[in-house]
């Protein structure tokens, strides 16, 4: 277990030593020690900017992945209908497709709707997320004890509140995994952040992308640095929410 971890990690912490060189450029092995590029880091407006505009970014697309995967996913993780099969294949298409496809096609939809920045690209990242909500949710729905339900509809409770106080308490942990996921996607997505984004409003992959076209130096290994470890700690968080959800 432990040398796949390893295997797993090693291309990510390479870039901690890398955070903290003296060298000017992007250079291995490292030299010297120094925090001057996180410094320059965190004093920089434009990085900032692209933090917040992430986050909302993420955020709104995960409700919207939320709102829609919840339901879909209980719905095929309950019941049993013609064309099932179809339905999820359907659901999971954007899984599956070349992100590069996704973003062309969004572009020439979204310009002409007049969605880009942050409208456009939480409706785009929202299509990502729903499946990974419908997989998870689904996944969850389907340990859940159908009596339970009964239970619940010959108690005289209805349709909706038989969801909110029966099957979402048990597909929590379906839902905190997926909705954990579709933030993730939307964080560092940057194919279709690239087709949507104005040169005002860019996301943090966006404009690390960006930053590595023009100069490549060591603060953009920095910012990696302290996105790896919130992933970490985002992943640790999931572990326990998920484990305290069961």
């Amino acid at each position: 277990m432990i040398p796949i971890v390893v295997l797993l990690l090693a291309p990510s912490l390479v870039i901690l030593p890398l955070s903290v060189s003296q060298r000017q450029v992007l250079a291995w092995p490292p030299r010297g020690f120094t925090l001057d590029w996180y410094f320059s880091l965190f004093a920089s407006g434009r990085w900032w900017d692209s933090a917040i505009h992430s986050v909302e970014v993420a955020a709104a697309s995960t409700v919207i992945a939320v709102l829609l995967g919840v339901p879909a996913g209980v719905t095929l993780g309950l019941r049993s209908f013609r064309f099932k099969d179809v339905v999820l294949a359907i659901a999971v298409v954007p899984l599956v497709i070349p992100t590069v496809v996704l973003a062309i096609g969004m572009y020439k939809v979204y310009v002409w709707l007049g969605l880009y920045d942050l409208l456009g690209l939480a409706a785009a990242h929202a299509m990502i997320g729903v499946p990974l909500v419908v997989v998870t949710t689904m996944s969850a729905a389907r340990q859940l004890d159908p009596v339970l339900i009964l239970a619940s509809r010959s108690l005289g409770a209805g349709p909706i509140r038989t969801f909110f106080l029966v099957i979402l308490p048990g597909v929590r942990s379906g839902v905190i995994s997926g909705a954990f996921f579709a933030f993730a996607s939307s964080w560092d997505e940057v194919i279709i952040a690239n087709f949507l984004s104005s040169p005002t409003y860019r996301t943090i992959p966006v404009q690390m992308w960006a930053q590595i076209n023009q100069h490549v130096d060591p603060t953009v290994a920095a910012l990696a640095s302290v996105l790896f470890i919130l992933s970490m700690a985002m992943m640790a968080g999931l572990a326990m929410a998920s484990r305290r959800a069961r």
